[in-house]
């Protein structure tokens, strides 16, 4: 699984870009393998999330089995992934910095967790019926935008690029996010119905 003192220095890591702290660049390791390793972490992170979507799911996919709504949030987050890092890895090999990319993967991999641990309350507010999804809705974009926030950071400090580079990596992680759960309402709605 993972290394001796490999999770410790990760959330070291996570702790300071969270809080915009430049060093956190340090923590992460540069191999393949521990690039590898770090998808564990997503992965593990997806119960909530799968939770939610099974919970709460949108109209379109209303009608569609258990089954088939976590096969459909498992290949989106594949595609998101592949997606996503396929763009970094053409923006990093026109700008020469390829060397930082397996680091940008460990980094952006541990940092779903706290981007995941900032929304878990509201999740738990809205499933406990304190607050509805629409009164919790303004703060969890708030969240969201913070946890894009500290990803740029994490993006420019890692690949050693201009903080407005690295906002426009994240903003293709948004659209290709958003895009992806568009597509997946659609086939929900209108091929799997």
């Amino acid at each position: 699984m993972f290394l001796k003192g490999e999770i410790k220095r990760s959330l070291l890591g996570c702790l300071e870009f969270s809080l915009l702290m430049r060093q956190g660049r340090n923590r992460f390791g540069s191999s393949y393998d521990e690039a590898v390793r770090s998808f564990i972490i997503p992965i593990l992170l997806s119960p909530p999330i799968l939770l939610v979507i099974m919970l709460y799911p949108a109209p379109e996919l209303s009608e569609l089995s258990r089954n088939t709504l976590a096969l459909m949030f498992a290949l989106r987050m594949a595609v998101i992934n592949i997606a996503f890092l396929a763009a970094v890895w053409w923006i990093v090999g026109e700008i020469n910095r390829r060397e930082y990319f397996f680091q940008f993967v460990i980094a952006n991999n541990w940092l779903s967790l706290p981007a995941t641990l900032l929304i878990i309350p509201c999740i738990w507010l809205s499933l406990n019926g304190s607050f509805t999804w629409e009164e919790l809705y303004p703060f969890t974009c708030v969240l969201m935008l913070y946890s894009y926030l500290f990803t740029a950071f994490m993006a420019s400090s890692i690949l050693r690029v201009p903080l407005e580079l690295a906002g426009f990596i994240t903003f293709i992680s948004y659209i290709v996010n958003t895009h992806s759960l568009d597509i997946m309402h659609w086939l929900g709605g209108n091929v799997l119905s």
